[in-house]
């Protein structure tokens, strides 16, 4: 197995825990905690954070390395890889930074309202909105990826 390979199956199995994981918490356990009892999904997003942004960082090593593996800037840029490249490195880190407004600051103003007795709705709301929006970017990523890939 080759380098370059490996590095791309760990972007991939990075992109795939990090989003699949976002799918779940958003179209699965969301709408159960906004019909009932938001603890289990507070408690899941707590738990996984540690998987999450393991997957991120893979995500975002790998993805520089990948681009290492592109060719010279010169043959990238007369590819048109190199725009749609710039696209996509812009979208990750907006994509980054809404998942960690998500996990660093929204989620524990969920657990705060959990254990204070506080209303709930707002920051569910907070993050769902954020979850759809990040989801949404992933596949803009994922579309400009397999450009990259092919250009």
């Amino acid at each position: 197995m080759s380098v370059r390979l490996l590095v791309l199956w760990v972007h991939l199995v990075g992109a795939v825990v990090w989003i699949g994981g976002l799918v779940y918490q958003t179209h699965v356990l969301m709408p159960a905690a906004r019909r009932g009892d938001p603890r289990p999904f507070a408690e899941a997003a707590r738990r996984a954070r540690p998987a999450t942004w393991t997957a991120v960082a893979l995500v975002v090593l790998s993805g520089f390395y990948n681009v290492t593996q592109l060719g010279s800037l010169e043959r990238v840029m007369q590819t048109g890889a190199g725009l749609l490249l710039a696209a996509k490195l812009g979208l990750v880190i907006v994509a980054v930074a809404l998942a960690a407004q998500r996990d660093f600051a929204q989620v524990p103003i969920l657990d705060a309202a959990l254990r204070g007795g506080g209303d709930t709705a707002a920051p569910l709301r907070a993050v769902g909105r954020l979850d759809r929006v990040v989801l949404l970017l992933a596949l803009a990523i994922i579309y400009l990826g397999l450009a990259v890939s092919r250009a």
